[in-house]
């Protein structure tokens, strides 16, 4: 099994799709099956965004490719050891490939959507699972009038039970720390970013630079500015559009950066490029890129970091410095919600519990941006 992907000659319905991911056999053969499952989960459905199938396509080959190797047949499921082909592979995955449980769990998740489409077209006659009832913790505060579940969801049984994982957020300090290691212009810009908008990695390796203004054009009261991430500009999850709000002294900085060292960096390549950060040779940053993650782990802190605990740093403290305000209009919840693009409140709420770990009342460049941040919204 290999996988492939497109390029812009691959068609649907006459619409060109570059970079689908595409599986074929030993023999170069498509996996037509698989093929017209990709095209119905990542397409038709319309709520898989593209930045998605990279990942959704790997899923499948890494299964499939599994299949093949061990000469199992992932249609007989009525065979005595076919019929366990799920939680064989799971298995595998956990202690074999030493994959995390929510990486498995996610797989799973998608096979189990496979093998029901597998079903409804007639490529099986039976489904390598089955459906039991499990009790689930319900809601508590917030959004507890509004669950109808009485505690008991069904589910696949072959999936992992899911563990309660501890938001891996920054005090302030650490904050501090992180901020005074970090050297480079360009990569101190970047981890500001992040910690004072909770953009996630993709959106912040593809932000525009024309997102960047001139402060000194507009109001000293604009304590912060508004600006529309568009899936249209950038990478964005789910292509969905949402904004992020940037305090003055950090849009200062990225217009200053624009015009000196991006102005430098940009002069390396052969083209002019719209990404507001680039690499050594003056291009854009690839999506996929590892350069982030490798820099904050060389710095040496006696922490570890990741870009997306800078995200979890974000909605951490503002949810705290929000509710600690009496004489805001708005809901503290809903504006991280919307700042961090959850399509659920409840995935905001998460961060409601994990607010007393960060109270350390140790105050930063980090925490002063947070204010400003606030500031702006004391007439909402």
């Amino acid at each position: 099994m290999k996988l492939i992907f497109s390029t812009d000659s691959f068609k649907v319905g006459n619409r060109s799709y570059e970079g689908f991911p595409i599986l074929l056999h030993d023999n170069m053969q498509t996996f037509m099956e698989g093929l017209n499952f990709s095209i119905y989960y990542c397409i038709k459905r319309g709520r898989v965004g593209k930045s998605s199938w990279v990942t959704y396509g790997r899923d499948l080959y890494d299964f499939f490719a599994f299949v093949d190797a061990n000469e199992l047949d992932w249609r007989n499921i009525t065979s005595r050891i076919d019929s366990h082909i799920l939680s064989v592979y799971r298995d595998a995955a956990l202690k074999d490939f030493q994959l995390a449980e929510s990486t498995v769990n996610r797989r799973l998740g998608l096979l189990v959507k496979f093998y029901k489409y597998a079903m409804q077209h007639g490529w099986v006659s039976a489904l390598p699972y089955e459906i039991e009832e499990i009790r689930v913790n319900q809601p508590k505060g917030f959004l507890a009038h509004a669950d109808k579940s009485g505690g008991v969801k069904a589910s696949p049984d072959v999936l992992l039970k899911k563990r309660k994982t501890k938001i891996k957020a920054l005090n302030t300090e650490q904050v501090g720390m992180l901020l005074n290691a970090v050297k480079g212009k360009q990569d101190k810009l970047m981890i500001r970013l992040c910690l004072a908008t909770g953009i996630r990695k993709e959106e912040l390796l593809t932000i525009p630079k024309s997102y960047v203004v001139n402060p000194q054009r507009f109001s000293a009261r604009n304590h912060n500015f508004v600006v529309i991430l568009s899936p249209r500009d950038m990478k964005t999850k789910g292509s969905h559009e949402r904004s992020i709000h940037i305090p003055r002294a950090l849009m200062e900085d990225l217009w200053q950066f624009v015009i000196h060292e991006r102005s430098v960096l940009s002069q390396k390549a052969s083209q002019e490029y719209p990404s507001l950060f680039l690499n050594n040779l003056g291009r854009p940053f690839s999506v996929e890129s590892n350069a982030l993650n490798k820099k904050l782990k060389k710095l040496g802190l006696p922490f570890s970091v990741a870009p997306h605990m800078l995200r979890h740093t974000f909605a951490t403290h503002t949810l705290r410095a929000l509710m600690e305000r009496k004489d805001l209009k708005i809901n503290p919840l809903m504006y991280v919600r919307d700042r961090l693009g959850h399509s659920s409140i409840s995935n905001t709420e998460k961060y409601l519990h994990f607010i007393d770990d960060v109270s350390d009342g140790v105050l930063n460049n980090y925490q002063e941006e947070i204010d400003l941040i606030i500031e702006g919204l004391t007439d909402v």
